[in-house]
């Protein structure tokens, strides 16, 4: 499996989810960055980033989401992490970015977040 590959799925008019695959660090957090970006400019206020089978983040990769939480929050949008293992919690627990990104545990949940689900 190539664990580079970033698939993205569009759920609603403004929501898309975005599977950044199996790892995310310094050679291909710019991907996700860029797919995040064309799906702010394409009007998706949320962005649902399902982490079901990432199974390593860097510093850059979180950098890759932390760069547009605010710009979607400006549009009373957000991005929305879901499916993290415990492995990813623990590196963002350690960052001290569990409170201030929007985590929910599956897909479901997130999806439910957004509007897609009733």
């Amino acid at each position: 499996m190539n664990t580079t590959t970033i698939m993205s799925e569009q759920l609603t008019e403004d929501t898309i989810m975005i599977d950044p695959g199996g790892q995310l660090d310094n050679s291909n957090a710019h991907i996700l960055s860029e797919a995040i970006a064309r799906a702010q400019a394409s009007g998706f206020k949320y962005i649902i980033i399902d982490m079901k089978r990432l199974e390593f983040i860097s510093s850059a990769g979180v950098g890759s989401i932390l760069g547009s939480v605010e710009l979607l929050r400006e549009v009373n949008g957000d991005i929305i992490l879901c499916n993290a293992s415990e492995n990813i919690m623990y590196v963002l627990s350690v960052l001290d970015l569990t409170e201030y990104l929007t985590i929910r545990s599956s897909r479901i949940e997130a999806e439910e977040l957004c509007g897609v689900r009733e």
